[in-house]
């Protein structure tokens, strides 16, 4: 890794998170276009002969094509079928509409190319950084508006900051998986962590937004919580790399948000 890197330099980190504005979700000043556009290049260096423009390696199935011939990992994949099915797609449809009428500046976050595919079983949701802008949606995630809408943000979150993690990695070369997350899941990476930080972060700021309903500030406030252990357990751990101590630090910053955002914990957060 050259010295002067953002996994290595923290002016470069700094640098590349002046250009993309902050961390997608949480800051209003994040430039999608820009990452967008970073990691097209970052995928097209990897295999610069694979397809004739920038925009090609931005498709889902293009890129997916991309890792899986020059990721360092690979993946067994996950058992699924595309979700076809028009009933579903209009429910996701409508979630998105609401998300994006609810908080206009995610709007182009979920304009994105994103491909679904519907998994069997009782899992609700994941993404895979090794299948890019690929959403795996169980039966269950479209049990009720509210819980797709949370499915909706968290995958897409999760999706934009594999993004940042494909510019640069939020953890050193050969960190190991030894963390827990707040949920008790266990085995863990720190760049996991951050991950999950980040979904509850987003999130926790939907739910907690004016005028959302009493049973969304409760869901707000459990994720705020969660947010704060998944911070705790980053928090100064010298394998964070320059661009994964940025990420951290706009996810402590919204955590003090959301605090102060939780009714009856404005004299705790004072």
């Amino acid at each position: 890794m050259a010295a002067d890197s953002p996994m290595t330099s923290p002016a470069r980190a700094a640098e590349l998170w002046r250009a993309l504005g902050g961390t997608p979700f949480l800051a209003d000043t994040f430039e999608p276009r820009t990452l967008l556009s970073l990691a097209a290049a970052t995928r097209r260096r990897a295999a610069p002969h694979a397809f004739p423009t920038l925009a090609d390696y931005l498709d889902p199935a293009k890129a997916a094509d991309v890792f899986r011939d020059h990721a360092r990992c690979r993946t067994e994949g996950i058992e699924s079928e595309p979700l076809e099915d028009p009933a579903l797609l209009r429910q996701i449809a409508e979630a998105t509409g609401r998300i994006t009428d609810r908080i206009p500046p995610w709007a182009p976050l979920f304009r994105i190319p994103i491909r679904y595919r519907h998994m069997p079983g009782t899992h609700i949701s994941c993404t895979t950084a090794l299948i890019p802008q690929t959403i795996f949606l169980g039966t269950p995630a479209f049990a009720h508006d509210r819980l797709l809408e949370e499915t909706l943000i968290h995958e897409h979150a999760h999706v934009w900051l594999t993004f940042v993690s494909e510019l640069c990695d939020l953890q050193a070369d050969g960190s190991l998986t030894r963390f827990t997350l707040p949920s008790g899941t266990s085995g863990k990476s720190l760049r996991g962590v951050l991950l999950a930080g980040h979904f509850a972060a987003a999130a926790a700021r939907y739910f907690l937004r004016p005028g959302a309903d009493a049973t969304s500030h409760r869901r707000g406030a459990e994720l705020a919580d969660y947010l704060g252990g998944c911070v705790t357990t980053a928090a100064d751990h010298p394998e964070l790399t320059p661009v994964g101590r940025l990420v951290h630090a706009d996810l402590a910053a919204a955590r003090e948000l959301h605090t102060t955002s939780v009714p009856g914990k404005e004299t705790a957060a004072s």
